[in-house]
Formats: C-alpha cells, sequence, structure tokens
C-alpha cells in the first residue's frame, strides 16, 4: 500500500518579515520567497544545481560548502554535519528536536534577525529539516557574499593596515552590542570584501545573550585563533601589536 504524502504551503512571520514554510511528508522547510525567482525543494540537492549548470565553485573545510547561483544571485549550499568523536559514529544525523530548534532552522533565525538589524551577514534564504523517527538531518542555504576572502586567507598574502584591523574590531563589537554570541569566532569565520567591509559567517550554534564576561571569553577564542595560524602557516602576516590595534577599534565602536 502506498503511503500518501501530505505537502503544506503555509505563511509565517519571522521577525517581522513574512516567510513561507511547507511540509512535505517528513520534509520540513522555510524559506524567504524574495532570495528566489521560484522556489523548488530540489534546491537543498547538488544534483539538481549540476542540471542546471550551475554551481560555481565549492569551499572545503571539515566538508564541503557548495557556490551555486540561480537568477536572482549567488548563493551558499551547506548540509550539517557533526564534529569531533560523535561525527563518527553520527555523520550528519542529529536527535530530534522541535523544528524551530532543529540546528538549520535556529540559525535560520538567527541570522534573519542580525540582517534585520542590518548586521553584515549573509541573507538567510531557506532552511531544511529532514526527519527520520528519532533523528533528522539538515541544510541551509544563504546568499553568498560576492568578492570577499576569509580573514585568514588575506592574512596569508598581505598584511592588514591599521584602519583595516580596527573595522574588524569594530565590527565584532557591533555583534556584541547586539547580544551575539558567535559560537566559532576565528579567522576563518571573519571575511573582508574587496570595498575593505568585514562580514561574519558561520552561525551554526550561535545565539543570543545578555551582557556579560563571554564578550571576553569570545574575544580570547578569536585570538587563539590568530596564534594557531601564525603556528600553522610560515609567514603568516599577524602579530600582537595587530591585536591590540583590533582593541582598539572593539573599544572605540
Amino acid at each position: 500500500m502506498q503511503r500518501l504524502v501530505s505537502h503544506v504551503k503555509s505563511n509565517f512571520s519571522a521577525m517581522g518579515k513574512a516567510m513561507e514554510r511547507i511540509e512535505h511528508g517528513s520534509e520540513i522547510i522555510w524559506y524567504d520567497p524574495e532570495c528566489f525567482e521560484q522556489f523548488h525543494r530540489d534546491v537543498f540537492e547538488i544534483d539538481y544545481w549540476r542540471e542546471h549548470n550551475a554551481i560555481r565553485g565549492k569551499a572545503m573545510g571539515r566538508n564541503v560548502t557548495w557556490f551555486v547561483e540561480d537568477g536572482v544571485g549567488h548563493k551558499v549550499l551547506r548540509h550539517y554535519y557533526r564534529g569531533g568523536m560523535i561525527g563518527r559514529v553520527m555523520e550528519d544525523t542529529f536527535l530530534h528536536v522541535a523544528e524551530a530548534k532543529s540546528r538549520a532552522m535556529a540559525e535560520f533565525t538567527v541570522l534573519l534577525k542580525l540582517y534585520r538589524r542590518d548586521l553584515p551577514v549573509p541573507r538567510p534564504c531557506a532552511a531544511r529539516m529532514v526527519r527520520s523517527n528519532l533523528v533528522y538531518r539538515a541544510d541551509i542555504m544563504l546568499s553568498r557574499i560576492t568578492d570577499a576572502q576569509a580573514l585568514v586567507a588575506v592574512l596569508k598574502e598581505r598584511e592588514l593596515t591599521q584602519q583595516e584591523w580596527q573595522q574588524v574590531g569594530s565590527t565584532i563589537r557591533r555583534f556584541h552590542d547586539a547580544g551575539l554570541y558567535h559560537a566559532d569566532l576565528n579567522s576563518h569565520n571573519i571575511l573582508l570584501d574587496k570595498h575593505g567591509k568585514v562580514w561574519l559567517i558561520d552561525f551554526d550554534k550561535c545565539h543570543f545573550r545578555q551582557p556579560g564576561a563571554w564578550t571576553r571569553e569570545n574575544m580570547q577564542r578569536l585570538l587563539r585563533s590568530f596564534y594557531k595560524e601564525e603556528g600553522l602557516n610560515p609567514g603568516f602576516n599577524w602579530q600582537e601589536e595587530d591585536w591590540q590595534t583590533l582593541l582598539l577599534g572593539y573599544q572605540a565602536s
């Protein structure tokens, strides 16, 4: 007997902005219709983009992040994976939680709040969770920040000016003032575009907090990232004086 699959489409409001929600069998999708000419559930499948000759590149980190392009613009497609020892057993599955607390929807919500506050982040376009018994898998699609490099990549090529370092510091301060705790603040998740604008990316597991000591802990995490990259990359264009310049920008904001 063939199982009937329901397909329910509805509207909901997130941060005062109209969004769409699709529930199709075990699949739940949130998306911003303004990000797409016409939304298809297949946008989360890399084969869909291959068939349309729309893959524009990929980034290799712990896992693959795909860069694609449609009629609206460039986008980033990322599947969620586990890290650490548990990732060897449950590579890309997570214990079932309420919809809004799933990895993709939680990151989508954080990003939307930051984007609505005009903070320099990728625009959240769509999020998906696919349930299977007691676990789920997840994906997210964002707008791509074009003509930008990760700070670690820039520092492998050249030194930053004092103004650029202060801009990094003042940008991070804007996020902290908004109450945003970045769970993985490091030199890979800070971008610098060709106009000198600083961006933050990768908001998985990020959340909002009341003011407190966590801001100092967040900054110490970033400092450790610079020390780590300095040790890994001979000729890395960073020194402790640059950190002090960054702090000047952070404190002046």
